[in-house]
């Protein structure tokens, strides 16, 4: 019997080439989401990590971030309502929105927490392309989840 050719490690994680993903969340996403992308993609986010929370319940975002290729990711800051995030993107496209990402994050700490959180970003450097992910909640109002 023949060897397979393009045999894969199972062992070792696939590696999505830049291309493919900038065609992707660069091109493709836009074009269909349009004026609604920011939107979309932030409750896409949100949802993506309660997904992810739920098949494995010691998922860290830092190692996520990673993972996804979506950049290195570390807390700067946190106060009684509010953590400051820091991802260095490993995508140099800074007019696309980092809605997806902030929404994951909003809802990881959600989840953590245990009370509603909202993400917002900002820009800090466009090289490397830095993005801050201000996470804010309310100790007052608990999540449903």
């Amino acid at each position: 019997m023949p060897e397979k050719l393009n045999h894969q490690d199972e062992t070792q994680p696939s590696q999505v080439p830049a291309f493919s993903y900038d065609l992707i969340r660069h091109e493709l996403i836009p074009e269909l989401l349009g004026e609604d992308e920011g939107r979309i993609l932030y409750w896409a986010g949100k949802s993506l990590a309660r997904k992810q929370m739920d098949l494995n319940k010691n998922i860290n975002p830092y190692d996520f971030f990673t993972e996804a290729h979506w950049g290195s990711l570390q807390t700067v800051k946190e106060s009684k309502s509010e953590r400051i995030y820091e991802l260095a993107s490993s995508h140099q496209e800074n007019k696309r929105p980092f809605t997806l990402e902030a929404g994951f994050l909003a809802q990881f700490v959600e989840i953590e927490k245990g009370v509603v959180s909202e993400s917002s970003y900002a820009i800090k450097r466009n090289k490397p392309l830095t993005i801050t992910i201000t996470v804010r909640w309310d100790k007052k109002d608990p999540a449903n989840s």
